[in-house]
C-alpha cells in the first residue's frame, strides 16, 4: 500500500484537510468551517469541524487513521501550551495509533518558501499568522501580541480612520463615503452602531470580508495607502524579531501568502517589498499562491520521514483547490 500523509489547515474562515503521497499526489481533499478554538463558537465546535473533516477525508479514501504515515495539524488558535494539549487530547481519540504534530497555522507556509522548513512564513488572510523556524528554535508569533493585521486588521483600522476623521482628529478619507454602504448603513454613525451594538454580527471573518472594498481605494486615497504601508512596516518588524529569536540569517527567506495577498501584485505584498527596500533589509521575500494546506502537507511528508521535493510541491500546488 502506498504511504499517505495527512494535513489540516484550520482558520477563522474555513478549514481544509488533505491527503497526499510522498510524491505530491493529492489523494483526497475536503473543506469545512471554522477550526479555531478561540472563535465565538468555542473549542468544542472547532474540534467537531476538524475531527469531522478528518473522518470524512479518510472515509472518502477508504482509509483508517492507522493507515496514515503521519499527520500535520496547523491550526489557528494554537497559541499556548494548553491549546496544543487540548488538540493533542482530541486527536488522540482518533489517532490512537500513528504519529501527528500540532502547531500554530503560522507554520503552514514555511515549506512553500524553502523545502527544508527553515525561514519565516507570513500568512495574511482573515488575520495574520507569522512563524519562524531556524537553528535556534521555532516560534509562532502569538495572535495576542500582534497589531491588528490581515484582512480583519485592515478593515478595523479603516473603520477607525473613518471615525477619527468624523471627529476632526484625522484627515478626510474616501472610506467615509464607501464603507457605510458596505456595512448596510447610510452614515458613519449608523455604521458604528451596526458594528458595535449588543448582539451585532461582526466577527473577524465578517470584517475581513470587506478588505477588498478598502484596498480598492489604495491608488486614490492616501489614508488607505498609509494603512497598507503601516501594516507592511509592522510585518517587517515582526519578521526581524522572528529572525533574531530563531537564529536565522539576515537574508532569511520570508514566504508570504494567504487570501489577502493571493495575487503576486497584491497591494500588501508589494508594500512589504517596498518597505524592505526602503529600510535596507536583505530579507529574501517570496510570494506564493500555494494554499497554506500545501505547506502543511509538505510538513507531514517531512515529519513522516520522507523527503519533500520541489516536484511534489508543484504537483500539490497545481491541484484543484
Amino acid at each position: 500500500m502506498t504511504e499517505v500523509f495527512l494535513a489540516v489547515d484550520a482558520g477563522n474562515t474555513k478549514t481544509w484537510a488533505g491527503l497526499t503521497t510522498a510524491d505530491g499526489e493529492l489523494v483526497g481533499l475536503v473543506r469545512g468551517g471554522i477550526g479555531d478554538i478561540y472563535a465565538p463558537a468555542g473549542p468544542e465546535a472547532a474540534k467537531a469541524v476538524v475531527l469531522g473533516l478528518v473522518g470524512e477525508l479518510l472515509d472518502g479514501a477508504g482509509l483508517r487513521p492507522g493507515d496514515v504515515r503521519h499527520s500535520a495539524f496547523r491550526l489557528a488558535g494554537v497559541d499556548w501550551p494548553e491549546d496544543a494539549q487540548f488538540w493533542t487530547a482530541a486527536l488522540r481519540e482518533l489517532f490512537d495509533v500513528g504519529s501527528f504534530s500540532v502547531k500554530n497555522d503560522g507554520f503552514a507556509l514555511i515549506r512553500s518558501g524553502r523545502l527544508d522548513g527553515q525561514g519565516i512564513s507570513v500568512v495574511l488572510g482573515t488575520g495574520a499568522a507569522l512563524a519562524g523556524r531556524g537553528p535556534a528554535k521555532e516560534w509562532a508569533l502569538s495572535w495576542w501580541l500582534q497589531h491588528p493585521l490581515g484582512g480583519q486588521g485592515l478593515v478595523s483600522e479603516a473603520l477607525r480612520a473613518v471615525y477619527l476623521s468624523q471627529l476632526g482628529l484625522a484627515q478626510p478619507t474616501k472610506l467615509s463615503a464607501v464603507l457605510p454602504s458596505v456595512f448596510g448603513a447610510s452614515t458613519p454613525e449608523e455604521m458604528l452602531e451596526a458594528t458595535t451594538h449588543r448582539g451585532n454580527p461582526s466577527t473577524f471573518a465578517t470584517l475581513a470580508a470587506h478588505a477588498p472594498a478598502v484596498l480598492a481605494l489604495i491608488d486614490e486615497d492616501p489614508v488607505v495607502a498609509g494603512l497598507v504601508d503601516t501594516q507592511a512596516d509592522r510585518i517587517a518588524d515582526y519578521c526581524l524579531s522572528l529572525i533574531a529569536a530563531c537564529g536565522l540569517a539576515d537574508d532569511a527567506t520570508v514566504v508570504v501568502g494567504g487570501g489577502l495577498v493571493r495575487e503576486p501584485g497584491a497591494p500588501l505584498y508589494e508594500a512589504l517589498r517596498r518597505t524592505c527596500e526602503r529600510r535596507g533589509l536583505s530579507l529574501d521575500v517570496r510570494h506564493t499562491q500555494d494554499p497554506a494546506l500545501v505547506g502543511a502537507l509538505l510538513d507531514a511528508i517531512a515529519e513522516g520521514g520522507a523527503t519533500p521535493t520541489e516536484a511534489a510541491r508543484r504537483r500539490l500546488s497545481a491541484a484543484t483547490w
